[in-house]
């Protein structure tokens, strides 16, 4: 089980859903030129949520892909069973105990979990929790035919039961008092990273800015799942920058192992990397 950090006056875990293995031209192949013979070479990505315990609230950042799902019958997201209701649970995380629920965008594996089987149909799995995402992020799923069983079982229950809320990433509030919506759009057409602020300590949940720690060194790499891939490598700067700025702690949704980090320069006209935190 993934060991809590502190930011702050806040607690923050990470719960696995599942893990997969890239080839580096695979997931990168606008940049194959840049890969010096190392082609071939597996990245491996992680599938997970954060979560965010404070002395008043629990706080879920994206759902992963969810269990039981038609997805086109792709294999990294169709007809899942995986251990992560128990790995929620073993983090001390009980569904009707989460009181938000924030999500970067609106893609397969960030928002299965949003819901639950029950009785025949999708249900939200954290009843007393208010879910937050984009409005524009919105639209957009809804009009799609590649994510229409995604928005039937995964987010029109949220819908229904009132659940839902949608929000302009520009003008994001606070929430919980301690996180806020910061635009990162280029990977989806509203992406939104989450900046955390406790205690004069700083982290930023980025979502799908990167995909892989490679990219600190080649911040110009963009994944074969970004949708605009100019916009995408402005926002991926952006979040570097912001980090450094902050001294803030990298928690993204697909690097492996643990997952987060903080930024540090190489050295004087060097390139960035990153430093993993392990715990």
């Amino acid at each position: 089980m993934h060991i809590p950090v502190t930011v702050g006056n806040c607690k923050i875990s990470k719960i696995s859903e599942q893990t997969a293995s890239f080839k580096l031209a695979s997931l990168f192949p606008d940049h194959l030129c840049d890969m010096n013979g190392e082609e071939d070479k597996n990245v491996e990505l992680s599938i997970h949520s954060w979560v965010i315990k404070t002395d008043d609230d629990i706080i879920i950042i994206d759902t992963a892909t969810g269990n039981n799902r038609n997805r086109n019958n792709i294999p990294l997201f169709h007809q899942l069973n995986t251990n992560y209701l128990e790995n929620l649970r073993q983090a001390g995380v009980s569904p009707d105990d989460v009181t938000y629920v924030l999500l970067t965008h609106l893609h397969t594996d960030h928002v299965g979990w949003n819901t639950d089987g029950q009785e025949g149909e999708w249900q939200p799995l954290f009843p007393n929790a208010r879910y937050i995402c984009s409005e524009i992020e919105l639209k957009q799923c809804k009009t799609d035919e590649k994510r229409h069983a995604l928005y039937q079982d995964s987010i029109l229950p949220l819908i229904k039961n009132r659940k839902l809320e949608t929000i302009n990433i520009q003008t994001s509030p606070v929430f919980a008092g301690i996180l806020k919506f910061m635009p990162t759009p280029g990977h989806s057409i509203d992406h939104a990273s989450i900046i955390l602020q406790s205690a004069g300590e700083f982290a930023l949940f980025t979502g799908d800015v990167m995909h892989s720690p490679v990219q600190f060194t080649h911040p110009h790499w963009n994944s074969v799942f970004c949708e605009n891939k100019p916009l995408a490598e402005q926002s991926r700067r952006k979040a570097i920058d912001w980090c450094k700025e902050h001294d803030a702690l990298w928690f993204s949704s697909h690097f492996p192992k643990a997952s987060f980090g903080r930024i540090l320069d190489a050295g004087h006209g060097q390139k960035s990397s990153i430093i993993y935190e392990e715990k």
